[in-house]
């Protein structure tokens, strides 16, 4: 589920082709296994109940291959909660120029012109309603993460100008990264593997729930280590496997057509 602040209307984009819809679908795993809300997530012997997993995706763009980028307009809430299902939720649609691209990138959070607005008075998704806004701080929760361990509440925030998180999902490098925006679109599937959420940071210390400065991150070294984390947590989904035609064995046997001539009544 995600919620829309740009209105999307432009036919053609300025400068390029026809525009066709690009969407951005998100699955949640846990390591390389798909994440279920019912199935806790072990974090350093711990169980974490995921409750919900939000965050604004902004400054979205495919990359050409010559490194170039061509943004795409649009910001929007992605919302995957307890009671919804976790895998291929629709995240961010927008429209891109058709054509062949590199790859991707988008940003994890609220762009600074407008993270500092008056909440009261924003639209959705960016309303004070939402409950994404720090009134102690100023802006906007960029990434959250609710859930409890034992029964102990875990709230894991990232905000702030300097905590907006750069997801690059383009390496020029590999030739297999490909992405065609044909006429009818384009549908770039990810993951978000919530277990590198909570990696150990470079010093070596693991996520440790028993302590309050993990269960409650808002800022400080923790949260630091939290938004390190979730630049590498997000990657491209593979294709979808196209269904290999059987094996002649198994294919089913066919009646050899009767040289007999048909019986009409």
């Amino acid at each position: 589920m995600f919620k829309h602040l740009i209105p999307l209307s432009a036919l053609v984009l300025s400068g390029a082709g026809l525009a066709a819809p690009l969407t951005l679908t998100l699955s949640l795993t846990d390591g390389a296994e798909p994440f279920f809300y019912h199935r806790p997530l072990t974090i350093n012997g711990r169980d974490l109940k995921v409750q919900d997993v939000r965050f604004y995706v902004s400054n979205v763009a495919l990359v050409r291959a010559d490194g170039t980028e061509v943004p795409v307009e649009g910001l929007s809430l992605a919302e995957l909660k307890k009671g919804t299902p976790p895998q291929n939720i629709q995240i961010f649609s927008g429209d891109a120029p058709e054509g062949e691209y590199r790859g991707l990138r988008f940003d994890v959070g609220v762009p600074r012109e407008l993270n500092h607005l008056d909440a009261t008075t924003a639209k959705a998704p960016l309303s004070i309603e939402e409950g994404m806004y720090w009134a102690w701080n100023s802006g906007y929760i960029f990434f959250s993460l609710h859930g409890d361990v034992g029964g102990t509440k875990v709230a894991n925030h990232i905000g702030g100008d300097n905590h907006r998180v750069t997801v690059n999902l383009a390496d020029l490098q590999k030739p297999g990264t490909a992405l065609t925006v044909g006429t009818d679109g384009l549908n770039v599937p990810l993951n978000l593997d919530l277990q590198k959420l909570y990696a150990a940071g470079t010093g070596g210390e693991a996520w440790d729930f028993s302590k309050p400065q993990y269960q409650q991150v808002h800022f400080g070294a923790v949260a630091d280590q939290f938004f390190a984390n979730a630049a590498g947590a997000f990657s491209r989904a593979p294709a979808p496997e196209a269904v290999a035609a059987p094996a002649p064995s198994a294919l089913p046997q066919v009646a050899t057509p009767s040289t007999q001539p048909m019986m009409r009544h």
